[in-house]
């Protein structure tokens, strides 16, 4: 069996089209979607990639699937897998079809977003576990608040799909690794290969050396598999593919799904020539029973930020105490302002690129001296109004606070925007790091069918 997989936004060489088109291929599969950047796809703000992006990527990877009639698999629509995602990608499905003339198909939507009384009676009946990491305790408060909430699923919703007949299928959140399995599971190829393919095809080229999107063709037999970027001047290594299993896991060698967990622990990696790395050892180990992982958000507040930036050698020789200080400044201007309300808003100062040790998470002491300093203002409240006040205060007081020793006129920062206080509007956060217990692994999903002429 022989596949490709890309990642839908990110883009690949047309090079690599023209190379897959004399391929004989099985399907075409996609992830289209991370949660890596944080909740604000999921609360409806947006998605990561460009739309028109995003839609030359499907153009190129359904006319390649239509014209050798085998099946386009996409999961994670639209960033974080929300409802809206399926939709959006459906209809631009539907307009690359009758622009090219397509010959009907037919196309699954597999819906993700999970109903809240669903959620409420699995919390009731105990059918619902904390991941470990971070812990965060979940309620049935806790889902009446959310913005929204999606399952990941699965292979087993995409398998149900192509068993229906479907010729795309375009799906809410799911696992990444489910997007690419499902088919050569469905085959009977056995789970430790189909599931570690899977696991590597994620992300498409960027296993290879150099890293970038690409298509990556993925190449299945019996004990194990092969793969190979197909883009000019790209390859494989056994270092490239190897190193990618460090990639979003804490172990290497343990990847779990919502039926196991791929084992890698005795896996191997060759040279299969010049270009391609064949990988062999992953086995499955199947769980006793079948889970789902939740995905949440809400509202945490309205958010201001600022921007300033230093490179007076006076104020870096002493950028901590002197941060110190400007900050006990701040918080004096803002309790004789706002009083109480105050303690409602939350300010953060991030400092970059000081080199006194003061870097985004004080990582690391760095010793050589700083050439300026950057700052960014984070202030998040109930309302707006009280957001852009308080970063308005303390951006002001520490554009012009003065170092110590400091005479003569008022120092100055640097800004890169004009008004300096930027209003981000209603800011979410994840609120759940939880499993749900599941009889049947379609349950908490919806499929609509359509055909596409």
């Amino acid at each position: 069996m022989e596949y490709l997989s890309f990642f839908v936004g990110a883009g690949f060489p047309d090079n690599s089209v023209a190379t897959a088109a004399d391929l004989k291929l099985d399907f075409i599969g996609a992830d289209a979607g991370t949660i890596d950047v944080g909740p604000y796809q999921l609360a409806g703000d947006g998605t990561i990639f460009s739309g028109p992006l995003c839609r030359y990527d499907l153009k190129r990877s359904l006319l390649l699937a239509r014209a050798k009639k085998i099946p386009l698999v996409i999961g994670s629509c639209g960033g974080s897998g929300r409802d809206w995602g399926v939709d959006w990608f459906a209809g631009m499905l539907r307009e690359i079809a009758k622009e090219a003339g397509l010959a009907p198909f037919k196309v699954a939507r597999i819906y993700s977003e999970i109903d809240r009384s669903y959620l409420a009676a699995k919390i009731r009946k105990g059918h619902i576990r904390p991941l470990s990491g971070l812990q965060l305790p979940y309620t049935e408060e806790h889902v009446a608040r959310s913005t929204r909430i999606t399952s990941v699923m699965g292979a087993e919703p995409f398998i149900e799909a192509l068993k229906q007949g479907a010729d795309v299928v375009l799906a809410g959140r799911a696992t990444d690794s489910a997007i690419f399995s499902a088919i050569p599971l469905s085959k009977g190829y056995p789970p430790g290969v189909a599931w570690h393919a899977a696991k590597v095809a994620e992300c498409g080229g960027a296993i290879g050396e150099p890293a970038r999107p690409d298509l990556l063709r993925v190449s299945l037999d019996e004990e194990g598999f092969v793969v190979t970027t197909l883009s000019t001047g790209s390859r494989c290594t056994p270092w490239s593919v190897s190193a990618h299993q460090l990639y979003e896991n804490g172990d290497p060698t343990r990847f779990v799904e919502p039926s196991g967990t791929i084992n890698t622990k005795n896996v191997a990696y060759s040279a299969a020539d010049e270009r391609s790395v064949r990988i062999t050892g992953a086995t499955f180990e199947h769980a006793p029973g079948y889970t789902l992982k939740l995905e949440g958000v809400e509202p945490a507040g309205y958010q201001s930020i600022a921007l300033a930036s230093y490179n007076d050698s006076v104020l870096l020789e002493e950028l901590p105490a002197w941060l110190e200080r400007t900050r006990a400044e701040i918080n004096a201007k803002l309790n004789r302002v706002f009083g109480p309300d105050a303690s409602k808003a939350t300010l953060t100062i991030r400092t970059y690129g000081a080199g006194n040790g003061s870097d985004l998470f004080n990582l690391r002491p760095v010793t050589v001296p700083a050439a300026d300093a950057f700052f960014v203002l984070d202030a998040v409240a109930p309302t707006q109004e009280l957001a852009s006040s308080v970063a308005t205060v303390a951006w002001h007081t520490l554009i012009h606070f003065p170092p110590s020793g400091w005479r003569g006129g008022l120092v100055t920062a640097a800004w890169p925007f004009n008004p300096p206080v930027i209003e981000r509007g209603l800011m979410h956060r994840f609120n759940v790091n939880h499993i749900i217990d599941v009889d049947d692994p379609l349950e908490a999903l919806r499929f609509e069918y359509e055909i596409v002429q």
